[in-house]
């Protein structure tokens, strides 16, 4: 006879969020892991003394800490859920994302109350028809730690944009999705990020003029007071960013350049605990930092291709 299992109650459960988390499409295989499930279910019980409930009761919320809303099946499932389950199950929601193509099962009026049941939210990212103005007295009542969004859509216009907002107050990981192609939209956004008080990694578009591309970057590396890193990425290459970043004269090795990478791959890969982005380019930054390559290389090739399942 097999012997039980040995490793704690604890570990169990991580491993098992872990997989659900990493593999959306296996949730509804996991929740039925009758006789694991229910020892691992028990023996929490009685350990902290919660009033008896059933293991999917207990388990299935973790199986939601990563949304992608889109038109998958899933996603479907996940909207009907939180309309008839407890405030627990929409509070284990960690990262959440609106796909601009998910109107066949979210209505944009309805957006904001999915974004308001999921209170536990700290990685959000928002493309398309579901940015819009409702979601900011919400946002306000969060504490969102990493935010992709186009700034001009969320505010409702370039010149309504307001990064004393208080949803920002937490933010550290802050993606703009504007094309910062024009220096105005530059110069409307940018001055205004060293007062966010936790920003500790940014991601801006290109800019075309190299002038005031140089100039707005050394001064966000210079009055961002917690910035590790600073990230401007290029829709594609061509010739005339190899020449402009050749030309840089700034000598920081927290600038990271590179080709903007597919933003729908890389949030579910860091919501789900695997290298993106900002893993990368953080490593990049450590090894310019260590000497291992010259602080004076700027461009990241990345390596990240691989997508991810979420129907």
């Amino acid at each position: 006879m097999a012997s039980e299992p040995s490793l704690p109650p604890e570990l169990e459960r991580e491993i098992f969020e872990i997989s659900a988390v990493r593999h959306p499409r296996m949730a509804p295989v996991l929740v039925r892991v009758a006789r694991r499930v229910l020892v691992w279910s028990v023996v929490l019980r009685s350990m902290t003394m919660l009033i008896p409930m059933s293991s999917d009761v207990r388990i299935e919320p973790f199986l939601y800490r990563a949304i992608l809303v889109n038109n998958s099946r899933r996603a479907s499932t996940f909207l009907k859920a939180i309309k008839i389950k407890g405030p627990a199950f929409a509070d284990a929601v960690r990262h959440l994302r609106f796909d601009p193509h998910a109107s066949a099962i979210l209505l944009v009026d309805d957006a904001a109350n999915v974004l308001k049941l999921c209170k536990g939210v700290t990685n959000f990212a928002t493309l398309g028809r579901f940015t819009n103005p409702t979601l900011l007295p919400v946002l306000a009542t969060m504490h969102i730690q990493r935010l992709v969004v186009r700034l001009s859509d969320l505010f409702g216009g370039r010149h309504a944009i307001d990064l004393a907002h208080p949803l920002f107050m937490t933010i550290t990981h802050l993606d703009i999705l504007e094309p910062l192609l024009d220096s105005d939209v530059a110069l409307d956004i940018c001055p205004a990020l060293p007062a966010l008080p936790a920003l500790t990694h940014l991601c801006l578009g290109t800019m075309t003029s190299s002038t005031t591309l140089w100039t707005t970057l050394d001064m966000l590396l210079a009055d961002c007071a917690r910035l590790q890193l600073l990230a401007v990425l290029w829709p594609k290459h061509t010739a005339s960013s190899d020449v402009m970043l050749a030309s840089t004269p700034l000598r920081d090795v927290r600038l990271v350049m590179g080709l903007d990478r597919n933003i729908s791959v890389d949030w579910a890969a860091g919501a789900t605990g695997l290298p993106n982005f900002w893993t990368e380019a953080e490593s990049f930054v450590a090894r310019k930092r260590s000497g291992e390559i010259s602080g004076m290389i700027f461009k990241l090739y990345s390596t990240l291709r691989k997508a991810l399942t979420w129907a």
